[in-house]
């Protein structure tokens, strides 16, 4: 891949996904004014499966898996788009769009957590140390102020659920990749989209009946629809074509940019603030997240180059 190195279409495209899905949280906020969070979700969940259905379908593809990958498939699935959305959803409608961009960007940290405990990877102790790095930013960014959580009862619920949901998203990553070598980014996307919107439509479907659609604002509706096809389809693609191409370590890197446009949109939008000491825990995160990924690099080659004097 070394003639990816330089910047390119590939890298303008996913600066591309990074706003898109970093505005994406403030559009939430927008609709879910009008709309339940599970009325919002399941029609969104449904918008998106249909999208990506017909994707997979235009591609060539069919729908089919070994019957040995079905319990892995239904695994994540559930894990990723039904419990995972059913946290998201229930959080960022308790708490402010910045605090739930902020907190997703701790995903990798849980990531690495859990290929730790199933032994598909070791952890250096710059890793260990950036995992407590970045559950110290956690803390700073729910207590707003020193000394005292500043967050109401409603916001602080948010908030962990949104924490717990990255768990979720980690089963869904981590048991992603033994799949991925055999079926493709898109598929299984696809698939587990599906699926897992199977399972979810049960809690949702009593909130979309009783939907008074014709007192929903275009506004909502755009950003609903905004929502499905946009953050949930086009950024997907974005972002698998771009592993494609340049690897998953290139392409993580941008994950890092979401909450900086996030908390700059919440503001925009819906004039949502935070602290200095937000801003700290957000750095600190960022710190942690660093050194939970790559951070062992560093000290490797401090190491290495120690050796060769």
């Amino acid at each position: 891949m070394e003639e990816h190195k330089k910047f390119g279409a590939t890298d303008i495209l996913m600066l591309l996904a990074i706003l898109l899905w970093a505005i994406n949280f403030s559009f939430i906020k927008i609709a879910l004014r009008e709309f339940t969070p599970l009325a919002f979700n399941g029609i969104r969940l449904l918008l998106s499966s249909l999208i990506l259905i017909f994707f997979l379908f235009v591609s060539g593809e069919n729908l089919s898996v070994d019957r040995s990958d079905i319990l892995k498939l239904l695994i994540i699935a559930i894990s990723g788009n039904t419990i995972y959305q059913m946290l998201f959803i229930h959080g960022i409608n308790l708490t402010t769009a910045s605090n739930s961009s902020i907190i997703i960007a701790m995903g990798p940290v849980f990531i690495a957590l859990l290929s730790f405990l199933l032994k598909h990877e070791k952890l250096h102790w710059a890793a260990w140390f950036g995992i407590f790095t970045s559950f110290v930013g956690f803390y700073l960014v729910i207590a707003k102020q020193v000394g005292a959580f500043q967050l109401s009862q409603k916001e602080l619920t948010g908030d962990l659920m949104i924490f717990f949901g990255n768990l979720f998203w980690a089963v869904y990553t981590v048991f992603s990749k033994p799949l991925l070598e055999r079926i493709s980014p898109l598929k299984l996307t696809s698939l587990s989209m599906v699926i897992g919107t199977v399972f979810y439509i049960p809690f949702c479907v009593k909130d979309i009946i009783n939907t008074h659609y014709n007192e929903v604002s275009f506004k909502a509706w755009g950003a609903l629809f905004y929502s499905g096809l946009f953050a949930l389809v086009i950024c997907y693609i974005i972002w698998f074509a771009s592993v494609k191409r340049v690897g998953s370590s290139r392409t993580a890197i941008y994950d890092n940019l979401v909450p900086v446009f996030a908390v700059i949109f919440a503001y925009l939008f819906l004039n949502e603030k935070i602290t200095i000491l937000q801003a700290c825990g957000v750095l600190i995160i960022f710190i942690g997240v660093y050194l939970t990924r790559v951070g062992y690099r560093w000290f490797d080659k401090r190491e290495t180059d120690k050796n060769d004097e």
